[in-house]
């Protein structure tokens, strides 16, 4: 008989910011965290639809420093090729988690990651702490 082979899955609650702000200096300080997580770079198509076109990634820095890099040219996708192809971009992200580790980050990302499949992100690593099999997100 075969070996049964034991899946582990992991459900994330995540809760993402009530509205995304638009991806510029003076919405930085009063809008993005001063704490690591998960953001991610929005566009709205011509009926007002969400597009997401980037997840990124904050650990060792906090998610106010990432976007402010990502402004200063400093971090890809830089904000001259952000602009350059999308005029209005905004920014959100993840607010809440359920997550025991500062690592579990790298999931929630990569699982963002593949389920939206954002452009920008291109053939980059898809992150994860390598903690867990299997990985659900369920947005609150």
């Amino acid at each position: 008989m075969p070996e049964k082979i034991d899946i582990r899955v992991k459900i994330f609650k995540i809760r993402m910011s009530e509205r995304c702000f638009r991806f510029k200096p003076d919405a930085l300080g009063s809008h993005a965290p001063h704490t690591p997580g998960v953001y991610e770079f929005v566009t709205f198509d011509s009926q007002q639809q969400p597009k997401i076109v980037y997840i990124g990634l904050a650990l060792d820095l906090t998610i106010q420093e990432c976007l402010r890099d990502h402004l200063l040219n400093k971090r890809e996708p830089t904000a001259t090729q952000l602009f350059s192809k999308y005029p209005n971009i905004y920014f959100d992200y993840v607010t809440q988690a359920n997550i025991k580790i500062p690592m579990e980050w790298k999931d929630i990302a990569g699982e963002l990651i593949q389920k939206n499949k954002p452009e920008l992100n291109g053939s980059a690593p898809i992150p994860s702490s390598g903690k867990h099999q299997k990985i659900e997100i369920t947005e609150e």
